[in-house]
C-alpha cells in the first residue's frame, strides 16, 4: 500500500476517533512498516494523535489487553501497581483460510452466549478475528481478591476452558465447512490427531503488556481494515468489507453488560483448578490405612466447613467432597447423598445438572484421585475453608485425607491408652485389697 493512501485512510475522522476511542487507559504500540515499534509505552489521548503517529511512520496500531491508570508511567515492577483492569480477547488465528477462522470464531461466539455473554467481534486482518468480552462482563473480586490483580492467570484459565468445552464442536465445524475429513486433511501438513488445533490457533500464553491490533487499523501484510464485525453476519463476513474503501468506523467492540461473565469464570477457575489437581496428583499417595469408610467425626475442618454450607467456591467444593469421600472409603451411593445434602445447605444451591455434571465428571477420572492438597489456594483458603486445627499443626497435614486417616488413628490410638489404663487401674485396686487368712480349725 502507497504511503499516501495509508495517510489517506487515517486521515479520515470517524477511524481517528474510533481508535482513540479504543486507546483510552491502555498503551499503545505504534508499528512502523518495517515490523519495529516506535518508542514504549506511548499512548493517543486525542483523535488527532492517530494521524500524528502515522506521519511519524506508523502504519498499524496496537493496544494493551490491560487498562491502566497511568501508561506512560509502565515499567518491570509496578504492572499490579497501576493495572487497573484488563479485557478478555480470544485471538483466534487460522492456519490455512479465512473461512476455517470463521467457523471456529462462530462456535465461540455461540458458547459465549449460552453463558449469556454477548462477546463482541472483529477481523483481525489476515485469517482470524479477535472475540472480545469487555472486563466490566466479570466481577471486580473473585476469591476475595482484585480481578485487576488476578493478570494473567485468570484470562488464560478462561480461554482454556473454551478451547477444551468447544473443541468437538469446532472439529464438527470445520468438517462442514469443507465438506468432509478428507478435504480437511488436505489444508495441513500434517493431522497426528482429530483435533480443531491444527487448523486454528487459539493463542492463550500472553502474559503482562500483551498487545493486539486496534480496531480500525490497518494491518500492514495485506492492507485490510481490522474492522468490527456484527455477530449475526460473522459466517458470511468476506474480506471484500474489510477493504479500507468499503470500512465505516461504526460499529462498536467491548461493550458487555455489567457481570455478565460471571458464571463463565466462576466455570472457567473451576476447570481450572480440576485440571491442576488431575495433573499434580498420584494415586499413591492416598495413605495406607483401613478400609472401612471413616466417619464424620473425623473429617478435617475444611471438609466440615463444606458439609456445613457455603457462600464461595461451591462447585469447586462438589469436587473436594467427592473426592475425599470416595479417598475414605464412602459408598458411591453413601456420596451422592452427602453431596446432594450439603448443596441444599450452600446459600444459593447448585443445580441439580449442575452436580451430576460434576459427579460424573470425577467418576471418569482414576478412581484414587485424591481432593488437592492443602496449599491449594483456589480449593481452600481462597473460599474460606482452610480452618487449621491442632491436628493440623501438629501432624504437619498436606491433604485433608491425611488428616482423617491420622485423626481416625490418633483417636484409636488414645482409646487403647484408655483401655490400658483402665486395666492399670483395676489391677492395681486389686493388688492393694487387703487379703483375708483363713484359719485353720
Amino acid at each position: 500500500m502507497h504511503q499516501m493512501d495509508i495517510l489517506a485512510y487515517y486521515s479520515r475522522q470517524d477511524v481517528q476517533r474510533a481508535i482513540a476511542s479504543a486507546a483510552r487507559d491502555r498503551e499503545v504500540g505504534c508499528a512502523m512498516r518495517d515490523g519495529t515499534y516506535m518508542k514504549r509505552p506511548d499512548i493517543l489521548l486525542y483523535p488527532s494523535d492517530v494521524l500524528d503517529r502515522v506521519k511519524k511512520g506508523a502504519v498499524t496500531f496496537h493496544i494493551s489487553v490491560e487498562r491502566w491508570t497511568q501508561p506512560l508511567a509502565l515499567k518491570q515492577g509496578n504492572l499490579d501497581e497501576i493495572r487497573k483492569g484488563w479485557d478478555l480477547i480470544i485471538d483466534m488465528d487460522s492456519k490455512a483460510k479465512l473461512e476455517h477462522g470463521r467457523a471456529a470464531a462462530a462456535v465461540v461466539v455461540d458458547f459465549l452466549k449460552d453463558y449469556g455473554v454477548s462477546p463482541t467481534v472483529k477481523f483481525s486482518g489476515r485469517r482470524g478475528f479477535h472475540i472480545a468480552v469487555a472486563g466490566n462482563a466479570f466481577p471486580p473480586e473473585v476469591d476475595f481478591r482484585p480481578i485487576a490483580k488476578r493478570y494473567p492467570e485468570v484470562p488464560q484459565a478462561i480461554v482454556q476452558f473454551l478451547k477444551d468445552r468447544c473443541k468437538e464442536r469446532m472439529m464438527e465445524a470445520l468438517v462442514a465447512e469443507e465438506g468432509g475429513l478428507a478435504a480437511l486433511r488436505t489444508t495441513v501438513e500434517s493431522m497426528p490427531d482429530l483435533s480443531p488445533y491444527h487448523f486454528v490457533e487459539v493463542e492463550k500464553d500472553w502474559g503482562s503488556r500483551h498487545l493486539f491490533r486496534a480496531p480500525y487499523s490497518l494491518h500492514d501484510k495485506t492492507w485490510l481494515v481490522s474492522t468490527p464485525v456484527q455477530v449475526f453476519k460473522l459466517r458470511s463476513f468476506s474480506k471484500e468489507s474489510a477493504k479500507p474503501e468499503n470500512v465505516t468506523a461504526n460499529l462498536p467492540f467491548l461493550s458487555n453488560k455489567d457481570g455478565e461473565g460471571y458464571e463463565l469464570l466462576l466455570d472457567a477457575l473451576d476447570h481450572a483448578a480440576k485440571l491442576k489437581v488431575v495433573e499434580a496428583v498420584k494415586p499413591r499417595q492416598k495413605p495406607a490405612g483401613p478400609k472401612s469408610p471413616i466417619a464424620e467425626q473425623f473429617f478435617p475442618p475444611c471438609i466440615k466447613a463444606i458439609l456445613g454450607g457455603l457462600t464461595d467456591g461451591r462447585k469447586r467444593s462438589v469436587f473436594t467432597l467427592a473426592a475425599f469421600l470416595r479417598s475414605v472409603n464412602w459408598k458411591e451411593e453413601d456420596i451422592e447423598k452427602k453431596v446432594f445434602e450439603t448443596n441444599k445447605l450452600h446459600k444459593g444451591p447448585l443445580p441439580e445438572r449442575t452436580i451430576r455434571t460434576q459427579m460424573r465428571w470425577h467418576e471418569r477420572q482414576n478412581r484414587d484421585l485424591m481432593p488437592a492438597n492443602c496449599v491449594s489456594e483456589q480449593f481452600y483458603d481462597s473460599i474460606g475453608i482452610c480452618r487449621p486445627d491442632e491436628i493440623c499443626a501438629a501432624k504437619r497435614i498436606k491433604n485433608p485425607v491425611n488428616y482423617a486417616f491420622k485423626a481416625m488413628m490418633r483417636a484409636a490410638k488414645l482409646r487403647m491408652a484408655a483401655e490400658q489404663e483402665t486395666k492399670r487401674a483395676s489391677h492395681a485396686k486389686r493388688q492393694t485389697r487387703p487379703r483375708v487368712r483363713r484359719h485353720q480349725a
